[in-house]
């Protein structure tokens, strides 16, 4: 009997880590090709009637746009995995080094792919939004720590989770890292919500309704099925600014 149930639970989330991992890199790459490369050719603009190709009904923009939408079902898997890796992980300490490691390697081909630029201030890649996510999780289980061993009243409780909460979204939208300070609030949302996946989803996905494009992510969410999956452990750190670089350099290449 528990067997079958095991099975039917199975066929019902069929997800893994890396099966995610791997939608949301696909979804990023696409995303990126439109706002690295095709949003710099001639031609890309909303005014523009130019085809993809001879006799293509979509044109370039039409194109570029499509990528753009297809790219809003990244970010929201990236923030439910971030918390996954959260609550699973042997060493926050490491974890949360890895994420600055690789914010400080990512700036320069994050700010040549989307700036042209060896650095801008403009906006910041998105390994610093997923470092101050993950420091904000870290600082509100301190936070409930300290509450239950003082027996702090609920109430202010209540007021110190929202200050750590605020100062991190805040944080994110001075410093202008990738989807701002709602970036932080999604990432709140799946770490208090982390054992109710589909409540996670609903009320994440209302946070993200300016993206509505965003939807297929938080629709396969709830088939994750707990389980890491492939060894892809460093998979996104590395892929994240290779892949810009070759973007940047592509677009040189091209334009010349």
């Amino acid at each position: 009997m528990n067997e079958t149930k095991n099975m039917t639970f199975r066929k019902r989330q069929p997800l893994n880590g890396s099966a995610l991992k791997i939608i949301a890199m696909f979804t990023m790459l696409l995303d990126h090709i439109g706002a690295a490369f095709l949003y710099s050719l001639p031609g890309c603009t909303i005014e523009s009637h130019i085809a993809l190709w001879p006799g293509c009904p979509v044109t370039l923009y039409g194109f570029y746009r499509i990528l753009r939408n297809v790219g809003r079902i990244a970010f929201p898997i990236y923030c439910f995995l971030l918390v996954e890796g959260f609550f699973h992980t042997k060493s926050k300490k490491k974890y949360a080094f890895r994420l600055f490691l690789f914010a400080l390697i990512s700036e320069v081909p994050f700010d040549l792919a989307f700036q042209n630029s060896f650095f801008s201030f403009q906006l910041q890649n998105v390994f610093w939004t997923l470092l101050f996510g993950l420091l904000c999780m870290t600082a509100l289980e301190k936070q409930k720590q300290a509450a239950l061993s003082k027996a702090l009243a609920y109430n202010v409780q209540i007021s110190n989770s929202l200050f750590i909460i605020l100062f991190f979204v805040g944080l994110a939208t001075i410093l202008k890292t990738d989807y701002y300070g709602i970036g932080i609030v999604l990432i709140v949302i799946f770490y208090y919500y982390h054992n109710n996946r589909k409540m996670a989803c609903i009320i994440g996905y209302l946070c993200f309704l300016w993206e509505p494009f965003s939807l297929p992510a938080f629709l396969c969410l709830p088939l994750y099925n707990g389980k890491r999956g492939l060894s892809l452990k460093y998979l996104f750190y590395v892929f994240y600014p290779l892949h810009l670089l070759l973007l940047y350099f592509l677009r040189l290449y091209w334009i010349q």
